[in-house]
């Protein structure tokens, strides 16, 4: 079976995947890496600044495959915008 690396970025802050991970096929990549970017959200709990996760997903035979990315943002709307 394939080997797949995760790298991530968190707003500009790439960190790459050394060990990697062993799949079944492209897809089970594909599907894995939305997991892999909301434990990263999770673990680092944003302080209300907008974050910016990204995920890419490389082979080490065919180099990159998927990007995902998740943007994170908290503000205020309605009656709590007019409260800061």
């Amino acid at each position: 079976m394939p080997r797949y690396f995760f790298d991530i970025d968190i707003c500009g802050n790439a960190a790459r995947d050394p060990e990697g991970v062993v799949l079944e096929n492209d897809e089970a990549a594909r599907l894995a890496v939305t997991g892999v970017l909301h434990d990263v959200a999770l673990a680092t709990l944003p302080d209300g600044k907008p974050q910016l996760f990204v995920a890419t997903v490389r082979s080490p035979e065919r180099g990159p495959l998927f990007r995902t990315t998740l943007r994170l943002e908290t503000e205020r709307v309605g009656a709590a915008a007019l409260i800061a």
